[in-house]
Parts: C-alpha cells; sequence; structure tokens
C-alpha cells in the first residue's frame, strides 16, 4: 500500500521519483526537493526558474544567527515602468572596477571615473603677539587653492601686515594689499594658480607693527582634482 501512495503522491507528504530516488514534499506549504533518506536538500535544473514574488533568497534554510543569514535579491516593490532584464559581465573584472551598463542592460566592468575630491578648508589662527612665519599647513600633491580668506575679528591697531605664501614667494596666494587687519571684516583672494606637482607648505608671514591687540583667522580652501 505504502509503495502505491509513493507512486501516486496523495496520501503521503512526499512523491518519490523511483525506488530509491529523491524526493519531492510538502512542508508547511512550501515544495521541497530533497534527497532519499529525506536528510539534505538536492539541486534543481531547468531551462528559466521564474519567481512570481518580489524576492530570491539564498541560504534561505538559515538559523538567522551569527554568520548564518539569509541573502535576498529583490525587484523594487514600486517605480518600474517596463519589465528590466540585466546581464551579468563575462568575468571577474579587476580590482577598483566599477559596473556600469550600456542602458540596455549589460552590464560589463570598466575603470572608476574620475572626479574630483571635496573642497577642504584648513584654519589657522593669528593674533597681534603672532611669530613669523605662522606655520599653516601642507598642501597636497596636485591641490589647487580655491580661495583664501583672513577673517578679522578683533582689529588690530599699530601698523602690523600679513601675506599667505610660501617661503620664497611670501605673497604667492594673498597679499598685504588685500586685506585690512585694522579692520573687523572678511577679505578674500581668489589666486587662480594652476596645481604643483609636488607639496607645499604654507606660510602666513606677519610683522606685527607695534601691535599689541587684534586676533583673526585664515582660512583656505582647496581641492585635489583626479
Amino acid at each position: 500500500m505504502s509503495k502505491f501512495s509513493d507512486l501516486v503522491g496523495t496520501s503521503l507528504s512526499y512523491f518519490r521519483i523511483g525506488l530509491t530516488g529523491p524526493r519531492i514534499k510538502s512542508n508547511a506549504g512550501t515544495i521541497e526537493a530533497k534527497n532519499a533518506v529525506d536528510s539534505a536538500f538536492i539541486g534543481i535544473k531547468a531551462l528559466i526558474v521564474q519567481a512570481t514574488g518580489n524576492a530570491i533568497e539564498l541560504n534561505a534554510n538559515a538559523a538567522a544567527t551569527g554568520t548564518d543569514y539569509k541573502y535576498s535579491i529583490a525587484r523594487p516593490g514600486t517605480g518600474m515602468a517596463a519589465a528590466v532584464t540585466l546581464t551579468l559581465p563575462p568575468n571577474l573584472g579587476t580590482a577598483g572596477q566599477v559596473i556600469q551598463t550600456d542602458g540596455a542592460g549589460n552590464l560589463s566592468y570598466v575603470a572608476a571615473g574620475s572626479t574630483a575630491s571635496c573642497q577642504t578648508t584648513d584654519t589657522t589662527s593669528i593674533a597681534f603677539g603672532s611669530t613669523s612665519p605662522v606655520a599653516m599647513f601642507t598642501l597636497p600633491i596636485n591641490a589647487v587653492v580655491n580661495n583664501v580668506r583672513v577673517i578679522v575679528d578683533t582689529a588690530f591697531n599699530g601698523a602690523p601686515s600679513l601675506s599667505i605664501g610660501v617661503t620664497g614667494t611670501a605673497s604667492k596666494y594673498m597679499a598685504a594689499t588685500q586685506m585690512d587687519l585694522a579692520t573687523i571684516g572678511v577679505y578674500e583672494a581668489y589666486p587662480g594658480l594652476a596645481a604643483l606637482g609636488t607639496t607645499e607648505a604654507i606660510i602666513a608671514t606677519y610683522s606685527a607693527g607695534a601691535a599689541s591687540a587684534g586676533a583673526g583667522r585664515i582660512e583656505i580652501d582647496y581641492s585635489v582634482p583626479q
């Protein structure tokens, strides 16, 4: 009687293919393909596998603890205007490459595109008693100085002067004539100089001019084009 039940697949919860072959079974409403003794899952081959739901789960039988988690690939629930087919690249690519599409769903590995780095701002404080030159920061290789700001928070007295540049070219990025240390305010310069293939040690050349009061900040905005 049991052999007949195996054959017709009605009385038992599984259907065995052949006398000792694999079994197709039901488990809480889910169809499973197991080996003959029901101890392990087996593979299923088909020309096309179609899922009517919105996700495919890898390691679906995971206990969801430690590293034993499921990995799901899902389609967006909204926003699609047509069917989408993605064809994966024919190789593994190389380190640092990214995947691009040709607009028709064909994916391939290409070198990452060139982008400019985010702008960086360096800030250096200066006061009436600062010792010249004031070391600011090291400009990276190929960096471009976009603009320089001198912010006078407390007006200087006396006759001080300040310039921003490098050793040997003290006013390379901002000259003393481009600011008024005796007046509270913000003074800006836009050097418009090309990037160098070396680093630069940026300094502020300061002369107190008998000043006994005054404080401010020097801000330099720069970026490194790639």
